[in-house]
């Protein structure tokens, strides 16, 4: 007991350090974006339907400064290199859902576990757009081959 205790503990104490580096990187993230200058924020912001108050308010989510959403796709199998070469982007705004996601830390823990694939469709707002996106894919590479 006095062991479960201890990890529980420790447990406890890495994920409040982890939270405040994560607090710092997003803090930081934000700053170098606005340091982009005006014009271009506006443009990276307009390409993705984000407001400048959506950005930052988003900023403040849990793991705000990663990108989960190139880690989900690979975790899925979808390369997200050809997917930024798609309509999908504009279309279906997968980017923003993702960013402005409540879902981000869960998200993050399932990354960690090496078991996002599993689970995502339980959580995750993009598991349509997912499933859509993998499905083009699919019907891509059986087009090409029945040529």
């Amino acid at each position: 007991m006095a062991g479960n205790l201890i990890s529980e503990t420790v447990g406890a104490w890495r994920s409040a350090i982890a939270l405040l580096k994560d607090h710092k990187r997003s803090r930081t993230t934000r700053r170098d974006f606005w340091a982009l200058g005006p014009n271009e924020c506006k443009g990276i912001l307009d390409d993705i339907g984000l407001s400048r108050s959506e950005f930052d308010e988003a900023m403040r989510l849990p793991y705000a400064s990663e990108d989960l959403l190139c880690s989900a796709m690979r975790s899925i199998g979808i390369d997200p290199d050809s997917f930024r070469s798609l309509e999908a982007v504009r279309d279906r705004f997968i980017s923003r859902i993702c960013i402005t996601c409540p879902h981000r830390r869960q998200c993050h823990d399932h990354m960690a576990a090496f078991d996002f694939e599993s689970h995502y469709q339980d959580f995750c707002p993009n598991s349509a757009n997912f499933a859509d996106l993998l499905n083009e894919g699919r019907s891509k590479l059986s087009a090409g081959k029945s040529s």
